[in-house]
């Protein structure tokens, strides 16, 4: 019996989930129905996809081997589907984009929002996460773009950076030191860190610094979120160098005492990735044209404020159309 769709739907929501339960709730079908499809699946190939225990469901060498062709699959159906729809409205189909958890709160709720209103036949999924999540559903196919802090390399992905940012010390206002006049980074040396999770780019930037100004940070907490590290440092349980764009909205610095790091010393930036042989659709160059306006007025505001200037995005970093 040949395969069907909605085996390889089943068997991918199972595959996915590492839960044949979960996969049924995924679904809105009975786990008994999820069970069936997905026996008649390895029965109709003769192989195991699966091996079941009580705890988990993991794939064997086969499953992995169907799920990697299955996703393909799914997204050429996507694919066709969008370029039949976009000979009516070429801003139509369903556009996928990553980006880290912090990336999503400081910077895009404007341009999501921008960008809803200009196309609202775009169905937009936002996922977000760390560089290791975004990078790898990037490789896999699963998105369009993604908004990442580089370095991310990969032959396969096309780059435009965007925008680039300075660092800032943090310290609670409540800190000793926090009355002093010129704070700098070497203030802190003694001091307990609380910093962003090892892997995370940001922190190797970090990391990188300190060991080049000869600081040994003795760090108590790591953790994946910027404000979650805030809130630890209003309440005195360590320090922090974070990016400047975690300060932009109003009240980000209640309870801190922020200090600035030379941008010649430490500075980040944020660019938009996308895999290099796949011709990027109407919707896709709407979204980067979108990007690329609101971080070029982050630029002409930061040049009409000295202390905080951030250089123009080169004539490289523009869009190849």
């Amino acid at each position: 019996m040949p395969i069907n769709f909605r085996q390889l739907e089943v068997f991918r929501a199972v595959a996915e989930t590492k839960s044949f339960t979960h996969a049924s709730h995924a679904l809105f079908i009975s786990q008994s129905t999820v069970s069936q499809h997905v026996r008649e699946l390895e029965d109709s190939l003769n192989v195991q996809l699966f091996n079941r225990n009580r705890r988990n469901v993991s794939l064997t060498p086969a499953g992995e081997n169907l799920l990697e062709y299955g996703r393909n699959i799914f997204r050429m159906l996507e694919e066709a589907e969008t370029a039949a729809k976009t000979v009516r409205d070429p801003y139509c189909g369903k556009l996928s984009f990553g980006c880290a958890s912090t990336t999503l709160l400081y910077h895009l709720p404007e341009i999501l929002m921008d960008y809803t209103t200009k196309y609202p036949n775009v169905e937009l999924n936002i996922t977000g996460g760390t560089i290791q999540d975004v990078a790898m559903q990037m490789w896999s196919g699963a998105l369009d773009l993604a908004l990442v802090v580089p370095p991310l390399s990969s032959p396969a992905l096309e780059k435009i950076v965007l925008f680039e940012e300075s660092f800032v010390g943090v310290i609670s206002a409540s800190h000793a030191l926090a009355k002093k006049g010129n704070l700098r980074v070497a203030d802190l040396t003694n001091e307990r860190f609380i910093l962003h999770r090892q892997g995370q780019n940001t922190r190797k930037l970090v990391d990188r610094y300190l060991f080049k100004e000869r600081i040994t940070p003795r760090v108590a907490i790591e953790l994946a979120e910027t404000e979650a590290i805030k809130a630890m440092v209003v309440r005195g349980l360590g320090v922090s160098i974070l990016p400047e764009s975690a300060f932009l909205n109003s009240g980000a610095r209640q309870g801190l005492r922020v200090f600035p790091i030379p941008r010649k010393e430490l500075r980040r930036s944020l660019a938009v990735v996308y895999p290099r042989p796949r011709l990027l659709r109407p919707t896709a160059l709407a979204l980067i044209e979108l990007l690329q306006q609101h971080f070029r007025s982050k630029v002409r505001t930061a040049k009409n404020a000295p202390s905080q200037g951030v250089p123009a995005i080169g004539k490289s970093d523009e869009l190849k159309r």
